[in-house]
């Protein structure tokens, strides 16, 4: 049996709408910045809006871009998980079960994440530093792979929930998570 949580289009809205709301912002500090309204010239705004407006849009762009995918952005499946909502989930591909030691649920920021504790990291590590970067990782700690439910439709409660489920389903044994 396989489980597939697809992308909640309503909530992706939304948070574009809050993203180009930011954006609309930095640009007015840019003009502002720059001497078009103040006549004043203030490098570092400029510098500091510029930036953040360059990558606020390639952001916009990159979501626009993931609405028009009908994928399911996370998969459970008897062989194990494949996540497409954060960037090394992506990365790492498919995660097996059996190299799965733990899963967790962290609250950073504003958003709650379901965590898999990876037990045997070096087939995971090497698909992010070859698709990612090395600076994605960090060498002294045990690799964490984080998923996140701000775009799917349920939250991280639920989708930790039906993950543990299922992999007590998988493996009796594994229910003591």
């Amino acid at each position: 049996m396989v489980v597939e949580f697809y992308r909640n289009r309503k909530k992706s809205i939304n948070l574009l709408l809050i993203l180009s709301g930011i954006l609309v912002v930095l640009l007015l500090i840019l003009l502002y910045s720059s001497g078009l309204i103040s006549d004043i010239i203030i490098a570092k705004g400029v510098a500091f809006s510029s930036i953040g407006s360059l990558i606020l849009a390639i952001i916009i762009i990159k979501t626009l871009i993931s609405l028009k995918d009908k994928s399911p952005l996370i998969v459970l499946s008897p062989e194990g998980i494949t996540a497409k909502v954060t960037a090394v989930s992506k990365a790492a591909g498919l995660i097996f079960w059996k190299d799965i030691a733990d899963i967790q649920l962290h609250k950073v920021g504003g958003d709650t994440l379901v965590t898999l504790l990876i037990n045997n990291p070096e087939p995971y590590a090497a698909n992010i530093r070859k698709k990612l970067s090395a600076m994605a990782l960090d060498k002294d700690q045990d690799l964490q792979i984080y998923m996140t439910a701000s775009v799917l439709d349920i939250n991280a409660g639920e989708l930790f929930d039906q993950v543990i489920a299922y992999r007590a389903q998988l493996n009796p044994g594994a229910a003591s998570l």
